[in-house]
């Protein structure tokens, strides 16, 4: 009957002791909101009936990201909701947390004020426990406001700063008696491993408690360590007395665990440490956390490199930015998990989480996949010299070191990125104040971090003008130097990288090197054959890559790297290739996958590999250049196989040694429908990969019966292919006439001039179009374009879009000079007649459409008598010009 007793008991104990630990939930659905500030509108009596209805994640600038209006909401708007709270949890103590909303939070509950937080990127919470009503609804009302403010960074950036709460919200009960959830919305608890080895490692607890009762409480505060199998492993307890209202640090002893499985890039073992407290006097559970813990040491060595558990490992990776196609930042957990996920698959090692904090779901995939991050805080481009500013950044800086303390994963911590990109003075006594504040902020953060954290090491990034940071001292005060690097694309000479590589290490002795940022912005709808810089074609990204990892991988020195960027992003300021979008990722907005991210996972990854290359290119084009009615182009096949044999079309096109990676096929394609298969032996694994391709073959004889002629579409001015994906037609490069065939007639093609020399086409938006890259090139002075086709009816389509403007524009300052110079259009006008019929007398783009402005006219012609097509331009005031043209035959 006692043993019966008893296990009733402890039933009830247990199930009593459950219903006291934490409730944790997610309050996303069903908020309403509106953009502006209406009157009141914390109050319950405001009208917001008319509100729209959202979710969180929410952002309210997904759709100015892809809209065609110059900038883009930063303001104020509000979230609304009514809550009903159950009655259960009356007598808790009751938080809500937020995992981000930019950049200003003012919260309201039952229309009186709770909090608010500065600062659009770290996590924070509101105690909510005297505000809210049990068992009954309880109005939230949040006013979120992402204007420019000079005292909270960052100040600006090149990626779009979405407002909103685009992160998860969460309500959160507990016992009076708790785990602190005041100190920076960190767990309360902080882990540290002050001495770790193959054959034992010491561990550190401390744990932060809070008493929020009236009278002062006895607790017992437990730290449970258990395998990854939940095998309990070490475990510790201390008596703690808490006065009302306090809280208070418990500190454990030095924890030994022998024989520690380690934390690793291989084998990213985890422990988890389960902290609890509870009722002295009745034994109750009064709350408890868990974290996880990695055991590893490391180590940044400045001729070396980086040691991990006294292991070398050459740390590869990308920056990451958190953003989506057509979504912004407002991103559920498994679109982040999913980007992690890439990373490891590419076989990359390091996350550089970069500018800023990021959804901690990235930093436990982090932790749970083995590898190795760095986290930073947004001080970009510029700081403000007011002491508001500084402290906001300590604040910032506290928040991001404490909320991941306990990620095994993080390694270095960050405070500035390229600080001096837009300096606000060129000389004199402002520029050198402005140089002792941007020092006195660098010293104070780095100070702030290695306070908090003296176990890892502190990182700043810096741009190609050593000069501007050696001057503010600031080269000296991190413990590594991050370089970012773009030599080959806003400079000209990609031979520079190494040379400025070996400058670094040489000037800087005893400075750990790691290049922060590298990468070419590739359009995957483009490619070249005569690849060069700022051409965005998928080819020149390959070459630019290729060297910058031959090079990093010769130089032990650089510890490590990561590349500009994971995927694209949306950048308001940007036009590029792709409107208001990064094109640096090695994926894209919508995580296609890049020839670039190919190349690295066949660079890092040991399991046997093949893929075919160009893999989205499924709608291409080309014309005839051999007897047998084909058009030969090169593909690339990617693997880490030593060799590689290509079939098209049941047809061996041999083996080819892969070199870097891969190994490059001209490939015979025919008109239709074409298929590639590869093959490859890496060790036992027979490896295969098949890609179904269209093709639309052009004959360079328009006549030519055995490929009777449909259309032809032919960017001017271009060696460029681009895919409309949209309507799958193929968009070739230019050619000169020659006669049976078709082309240009005079001109040449538009080149920008830079402060590096000239570049291919505009890098102008180009309004009323998706296919930025068909108008920003063209061929200027053009006489003729003719097209020897068979008699028939035919849509003519000619394509135009002003690229020189008659205002001045901006230099965008991320192109570290080498945006246009730009030229100023005069009064351009010309005719146009078809086959010796004047169409349009007096044609004036500029006049009749304005710059930089696609405009297409349709032409419906004829042709008879065997004479074939003939467009002719008519110069009457300045140059010609064609951007592209398309030709349709109808019958």
């Amino acid at each position: 009957m006692k043993k019966f007793l008893y296990i009733f008991i402890m039933l009830f104990v247990v199930g009593w002791a459950q219903a006291q630990q934490r409730v944790v939930y997610t309050i996303n659905d069903g908020w309403k909101f509106t953009k502006g500030s209406p009157f009141e509108a914390q109050l319950n009596n405001c009208d917001d009936s008319s509100w729209e209805t959202v979710n969180i994640p929410h952002t309210w600038n997904d759709k100015d990201a892809d809209d065609e209006t110059p900038g883009f909401y930063r303001g104020p708007a509000w979230y609304r909701k009514q809550l009903f709270v159950d009655k259960s949890q009356e007598g808790r103590q009751a938080v809500i947390y937020f995992e981000g909303a930019n950049q200003e939070v003012q919260l309201y509950l039952n229309g009186q004020f709770v909090g608010e937080h500065k600062g659009g990127y770290t996590r924070f919470c509101f105690d909510i426990t005297s505000k809210l009503r049990y068992g009954q609804e309880n109005l939230f009302a949040i006013c979120v406001n992402n204007t420019y403010n000079p005292n909270i960074p960052p100040l600006s950036a090149d990626f779009t700063f979405f407002g909103g709460i685009y992160r998860d919200v969460y309500l959160q009960f507990m016992n009076p008696v708790h785990i602190a959830t005041n100190d920076y919305a960190s767990s309360g608890v902080y882990i540290r491993t002050p001495e770790v080895n193959s054959s034992s490692a010491s561990v550190e607890i401390t744990t932060l408690l809070t008493n929020n009762t009236l009278r002062s409480a006895e607790v017992i505060v437990e730290s449970l360590i258990c395998d990854a199998d939940g095998k309990e492993v070490k475990r510790t307890q201390a008596d703690i007395k808490l006065v009302s209202g306090e809280t208070k640090a418990d500190i454990s002893k030095k924890i030994k665990i022998d024989s520690p499985r380690l934390w690793d890039i291989d084998d990213p073992y985890r422990y988890m440490v389960y902290t609890r407290i509870f009722d002295k006097k009745k034994g109750a559970l009064l709350d408890e956390v868990v974290n996880p813990l990695g055991l590893r040491w490391f180590e940044f060595d400045s001729e070396k490199g980086f040691f991990l558990n006294g292991k070398w490992r050459k740390l590869i990776g990308t920056a990451r930015h958190q953003d989506y196609f057509q979504k912004g930042n407002a991103l559920r957990d498994e679109l982040h998990v999913q980007d992690v996920l890439m990373l490891k698959e590419m076989g990359g090692n390091f996350l550089r989480v970069s500018h800023y904090p990021q959804d901690p779901v990235i930093m436990e995939m982090c932790d749970k996949l083995g590898i190795v991050t760095s986290v930073e805080i947004p001080v970009v481009n510029a700081v403000t010299e007011t002491e508001e500013f500084l402290t906001n950044s300590v604040e910032m800086a506290k928040e991001m070191v404490r909320q991941d303390f306990n990620r095994p994963s993080v390694m270095i911590w960050g405070y500035m990125n390229e600080i001096f990109l837009r300096r606000p003075y060129t000389e004199g006594k402002q520029l050198e104040d402005y140089y002792h504040f941007t020092e006195k902020v660098a010293r104070t953060l780095e100070a702030t971090i290695r306070k908090e954290d003296p176990s890892r090491y502190t990182m700043m990034a810096y741009h190609n003008a050593p000069r501007f940071y050696e001057a503010a001292h600031l080269t000296e005060i991190p413990m590594i130097q991050g370089w970012n690097l773009y030599q080959g694309w806003y400079e000209p000479d990609i031979n520079e990288f190494q040379r400025l590589l070996d400058r670094a290490h040489k000037m800087y002795k005893g400075k750990v090197l790691i290049v922060t940022e590298y990468g070419p912005g590739v359009d995957p709808r483009v490619h070249s054959y005569q690849p060069e810089r700022f051409d965005f074609s998928q080819e020149y990204g390959l070459v630019y890559h290729k060297h910058y990892l031959d090079e990093m991988m010769k130089r032990p020195f650089v510890a490590g790297s990561s590349l500009w960027n994971l995927n694209d992003f949306y950048s308001e300021s940007r036009v590029d290739a792709v409107p208001h979008v990064n094109n640096k990722g090695i994926l894209g907005l919508d995580r296609e996958v890049k020839d670039t991210y190919l190349f690295y996972k066949t660079a890092l990854i040991r399991r046997p590999i093949l893929a075919i290359g160009n893999r989205e290119w499924k709608a291409r084009g080309g014309v005839v250049n051999t007897e047998q009615n084909e058009c030969v182009q090169s593909v690339p096949v990617f693997s880490n196989a030593e060799e590689v044999e290509l079939f098209v079309n049941n047809k061996s096109l041999g083996k080819k040694k892969t070199e870097s990676g891969y190994a490059l096929f001209d490939v015979p394609f025919v008109n239709g429908e074409n298929q590639l298969e590869a093959l490859a032996v890496a060790g036992d694994t027979k490896l295969h990969d098949m890609l179904r391709i269209h093709f639309q073959l052009v004959s360079s004889q328009l006549k030519d019966k055995t490929l009777p002629f449909t259309e032809i579409n032919v960017m001017l001015g271009s060696p460029r292919y681009f895919e409309d994906r949209v309507a799958n037609v193929a968009w070739i490069p230019e050619q000169e006439y020659k006669p049976g065939s078709w082309g240009f007639v005079g001109g040449t093609p538009y080149r920008r001039k830079t402060g590096f020399g000239t570049m291919l086409g505009s890098d102008i938006d180009i309004c009323g179009t998706d296919m930025n890259p068909v108008f920003q090139t063209q061929r200027v002075g053009i006489e003729s374009f003719k097209a020897d086709v068979p008699d028939g009816e035919y849509s003519v389509s000619l394509y135009w879009a002003e690229l020189d403007s008659d205002k001045k524009k901006e230099a965008l300052i991320y192109n570290l000079g080498a945006d246009s110079e730009q030229t100023l259009v005069g009064n351009r006008s010309f005719g146009i007649s078809i086959n010796g019929v004047t169409v349009v007398d007096d044609f004036n783009v500029a006049r009749d459409y304005g710059y930089a402005r696609a405009v297409i006219k349709k032409f419906v012609v004829t042709v008879k008598n065997g004479k074939g097509l003939s467009i002719d331009f008519h110069k009457k005031e300045g140059e010609t010009i064609l951007n592209a043209i398309r030709i349709y035959r109808n019958y």
